[in-house]
Parts: structure tokens; C-alpha cells; sequence
């Protein structure tokens, strides 16, 4: 698949994300999973960090936090705070763009054929392959704008909490392989996953409720660093990106093979 789309493909993409946006389920999905998991959750978790007086904080809290934040702090209250950036964060921030794919992708595969608006586009005079270019595109671009949004967020919340705490800011080197590989990564295996689905699932709501199967492989990316059985850094993140790259480029051949007009109508 490659860019740039041209003057066809451009007004797929913008009917795309105005049906997505107008799909209730999914417009509320799309706007309250980066706030519960990137503004609302961390807040409360800092607050709980800076307000709860140090000698109530658990007594393992040193033991666990630093063991998870590779000892970069000093307190029991910057150890905690370092593990949200560090731990927490990653994981609630790399299910943003994955939920907030797949469910415009379920809309823009599936629905469309729902809404018996497939056989009107297949009818256009545009190729399969510029469709599903679209499409793809689309969901891609309304994902990345989710997760810059996302980001924006939990920066704002780690920086107060950097302030108070008078903690180093949570980005590195970790943060920076999360958001321009893994992130990306997996928005296309989201909308891949949709597209491999779309013909059998009945209706938008149903191939939703499919991507739940995809949150798994992203907790037990985070539960091997939580059990000490992968060491957390770069690398290890590097080899995830890896691996969802070479992911991507075989589901996305089979995908754009599935991408017929007797499995999008049936």
C-alpha cells in the first residue's frame, strides 16, 4: 500500500471518518478511552501519590516500586510515580491507538456493508485496492490523531505531577520506541485485524467486541517486564516493534487477498 492517496481516495477517507464519527458507540469509545486512560486514570494515581501522606503508603511500596522503576528514584513517592510513567502508562497508552482503530475499522468494513452502503461504493469509479487503501488510511489517520491527543494528556498530567513530586519528566527512550514504532505498529494490525474479521462478524457492535482479543498480546507485553522475565528498555521494546512489523506485513497481504467484493457483501 502506498501514499499518497489520490482525489478518490481522499473523499473515502473524509465519508469514512464522518461515518465513524457519527456512529454513536463508536464516537464515545473514540473519545473516552484516551481520557479515562490517559487524563483520567494517571491523575488519580498522581494525586493519590502526592496527597497520601508517605508514612500511610504501603511498606513493600519502595521494594515493588523500585523494582519496577529500575530504582530511578530516591522516595517512595517519586519510585511510584516513576512506575506509572514507566510501567502503567505505557500499557494504558498503547491500548488508545489499538481500540481507537479497530473500532473505526469495524465501522468502515463492517458497518459499511450494515448500512447496505457497499454495493453503492464497490459501483463507483474507483478500483478494490483504492477502497481498501482508503479505508485503511482513514482509520490510520483518526487513530494517530487519538493517540497525539492521548499523548498530549498524560504529558500534562506526568508534568504536574513532575512539578509536585519534583520528579524527572517520564519520557525516554522507552516512551520514544512506544510512540513512533509500537504505537503505529499496532494501528495497522488493529485495522488489519478488523478487515480479517469484517466478513464474519453481522454488525459493526460485533466485530467491536472481537478487538478485546487484541488487548491480550499488549498485557502480557507488560506482564513479562512485571515479572522480571524480560528486562524493560528499549531493546525489548525494539524486538516487540520487530515482531508487530513482520505481523503487519504478512496479515496485510492476506487482508488485502480477503478484500473481495463476495466477502464484502455477503
Amino acid at each position: 500500500m502506498t501514499l499518497p492517496l489520490d482525489s478518490r481516495e481522499w473523499a473515502i477517507v473524509r465519508k469514512d471518518l464522518k461515518n465513524v464519527w457519527h456512529t454513536k458507540m463508536a464516537r464515545l469509545t473514540i473519545l473516552l478511552v484516551p481520557i479515562l486512560l490517559c487524563l483520567v486514570l494517571p491523575a488519580v494515581y498522581v494525586t493519590v501519590i502526592a496527597l497520601v501522606p508517605e508514612e500511610e503508603l504501603a511498606a513493600d511500596a519502595r521494594e515493588i516500586a523500585a523494582l519496577f522503576a529500575g530504582g530511578e528514584a530516591d522516595t517512595v513517592r517519586r519510585l511510584l510515580f516513576s512506575m506509572i510513567g514507566q510501567m502503567l502508562g505505557p500499557l494504558f497508552f498503547l491500548m488508545v491507538p489499538l481500540l481507537s482503530s479497530t473500532t473505526a475499522a469495524a465501522c468502515s468494513f463492517v458497518g459499511e456493508r450494515e448500512h447496505g452502503t457497499m454495493e453503492t461504493l464497490l459501483l463507483a469509479p474507483v478500483t478494490l485496492r483504492q477502497i481498501f487503501r482508503a479505508k485503511v488510511a482513514a482509520c490510520f489517520l483518526l487513530s494517530a490523531v487519538v493517540e497525539l491527543v492521548s499523548l498530549l494528556f498524560f504529558s500534562a498530567v506526568m508534568a504536574v505531577g513532575s512539578i509536585v513530586l519534583e520528579a524527572p519528566f517520564y519520557f525516554n527512550g522507552n516512551w520514544a520506541v512506544l510512540v513512533f514504532l509500537l504505537c503505529p505498529l499496532f494501528t495497522v494490525l488493529g485495522i488489519i485485524f478488523m478487515v480479517l474479521v469484517s466478513g464474519k462478524s453481522k454488525n459493526a457492535m460485533e466485530a467491536m467486541q472481537t478487538s478485546s482479543y487484541l488487548v491480550l498480546p499488549v498485557i502480557l507485553l507488560f506482564v513479562g517486564q512485571f515479572s522480571g522475565l524480560f528486562p524493560a528498555g528499549p531493546l525489548y521494546l525494539l524486538i516487540a516493534a520487530a515482531l508487530a512489523a513482520a505481523a503487519d506485513a504478512v496479515l496485510l497481504r492476506l487482508a488485502s487477498r480477503a478484500f473481495t467484493p463476495e466477502k464484502l457483501l455477503r
